[in-house]
Order: structure tokens, then sequence, then C-alpha cells
């Protein structure tokens, strides 16, 4: 009698989180079901059930809209750019970053990770006008009509998109935590022996720190790919825009709502796809971070 008792409210616990799954997932079905029908059938089909009938649906002729009237591949392979780019320098750059925190002897270090536990409180909306300012102003090397030149502003590049962004406070923090419980034994045999810093670092720390490598690459990979804020005020042309200002550019053309559910199958696809595969690695990266 005690043992079911016991077991009752892991029962209702477990029946919660099913139902909430189910509130989560059922938007996800309804944008993909939706994309295969017209704008008529998406409003005419409003039940719970209705919505989710495709026998009379169109086809993949929203998702041919969108290819011919958005140049979707291009906001595609900037967005895959953009992303792969920010993955790899933004895991080395916060892994960097939290290993001198941790181990390098300088002064004001505590100071710096206490300014970067405060950050994690402050908003990216809040900085992002004084980051705009900032990037209007800062030189780069670009290569036009065969020579290369030199420009006062990052506007309408994919660097724009990458750089301001690298730096983390929430990742600095995980790899922080992290590195703190990695014995220093191993670091001091291999400096004995002669190994470098670099070495060190690439050789023995960063092997043993897989599972917060794998956290904090996922959630960059989200965060990147589905940028919309700072890639609306700093990439107004075509070329260098992503997928996620290339929907707010394409909804404005087209009241279609069929074909815009099939551009937003067509975007969130990828990231159900990296999350199904590679959410065993973030759910354990990120518990092995903030348990260390």
């Amino acid at each position: 009698m005690r043992n079911k008792q016991r077991m009752l409210p892991r029962y209702i616990y477990r029946v919660a989180l099913a139902l909430t799954g189910v509130l989560f997932v059922l938007p996800i079905i309804f944008v993909f079901v939706a994309s295969f029908k017209n704008e008529n059938q998406i409003f005419a089909d409003a039940g719970f059930l209705s919505m989710f009938d495709l026998t009379e649906g169109v086809g993949f002729q929203n998702y041919q809209k969108v290819i011919e009237h958005t140049p979707f591949l291009n906001y595609l392979t900037n967005s895959i750019v953009i992303t792969l780019v920010s993955v790899v320098l933004g895991t080395l750059v916060n892994s960097m970053a939290a290993y001198s925190l941790l181990r390098f002897p300088w002064v004001g270090k505590q100071g710096i990770l206490v300014l970067l536990l405060a950050l994690l409180i402050v908003p990216f909306e809040a900085v992002v006008l004084p980051l705009v300012f900032i990037v209007t102003q800062l030189p780069w090397i670009e290569y036009q009509n065969g020579s290369w030149s030199l420009v006062y502003s990052w506007f309408n590049s994919l660097h724009v998109q990458i750089i301001p962004e690298l730096a983390n406070p929430f990742f600095i923090f995980l790899f922080y935590q992290y590195f703190k419980n990695i014995p220093k034994d191993y670091e001091e045999a291999a400096l004995i022996d002669g190994a470098s810093i670099w070495k060190i670092f690439f050789t023995i720390v960063m092997p043993m720190a897989k599972p917060v490598i794998a956290a904090v690459a996922i959630l960059t990979f989200l965060r990147s790919w589905n940028a919309y804020l700072l890639p609306v005020l700093v990439a107004n042309a075509q070329d260098v825009r992503p997928l996620m200002p290339g929907m707010q550019q394409f909804f404005s053309h087209s009241v279609d709502w069929g074909a815009v559910m099939a551009y937003a199958s067509m975007t969130t696809l990828p990231v159900l796809i990296v999350f199904f595969a590679l959410h065993k690695y973030l759910v354990d990266g990120l518990k092995t971070g903030v348990k260390r």
C-alpha cells in the first residue's frame, strides 16, 4: 500500500510532463501540416483535429513558392556560414577566456569574473543599440573589384553577425565551472615535460571538457541560427541576410499563410534535427557544468 502511495506522485509527475510536452509539440506539428495546405484550408480547418488533416493538401506547392519568390538558398547559405563559424570561434573564445580566468595569475581577474556574472542578467536588447553604434565605426579590410580596400563600417557583412556575439558570459561561466574541477596535476606534469600553454590547453584540457564543449556548441548553434534582432539592424543587404530576417522580408511581400508556414518549416527543420540528435550531450554538458 505504501509503495502504491509513493508511486502515485511519480505517475502524476510523468503525466504532467507528458501533457506539457504535447502542448509544446503541437504548434510545431501544426506548422509542418499547415505548410502543405493553402490559406483557405488553414483557416477552414480550425478544429483541433481537422487542423492536422492533410487529405486535401496542396502538396509541395507552398515550398515551391518560397523557392521561386525568395532567395531562400542564399539566406540558407548565409545562416549556415554564420552558424558554423560562430560555433567554432565561440567555443574557442569562451573556453580560452574561462581558462585564463581560472589558471593565469593576473591582477583583477576576480573583478572580471564578478562582472561576467553580473552580465548574465543584462538582456541583449539593452546593449544592442550601443553595439550597432560601435560597429558603424570599426574598420575592416574588404576585397572589391580586384583589390583590397579599407572600409570604416561593418554594416552589411557576415562578420558583423558573428564577431559581436562570440563572447558570452554564460558560456564562459560554464567553461569556468567545468575547468575548475579538472585536476591540475595533468597540466603541471605537461609543463615539466616542456609543453607550452597552447599545447596543454588543446591536448589536455579541451579533450577532458567534451561534455561542456558539446553543450556550448549546441547552444551557440541555436542562438546563431535563430538570431533576428542584430541581423535586422546591421544586415540590410539581401546577399548577407540570414534566414530569420529573410522570413520577415518574405512575410512583408506575401500574405499567403501556407507559404509562410513552408518557410517556417524549412527554417525549423535543421534546428529540430540538431536538437534531437544531440540533446543528450546538451543535457549532460549543462548538468556537469553547473554541478561542478
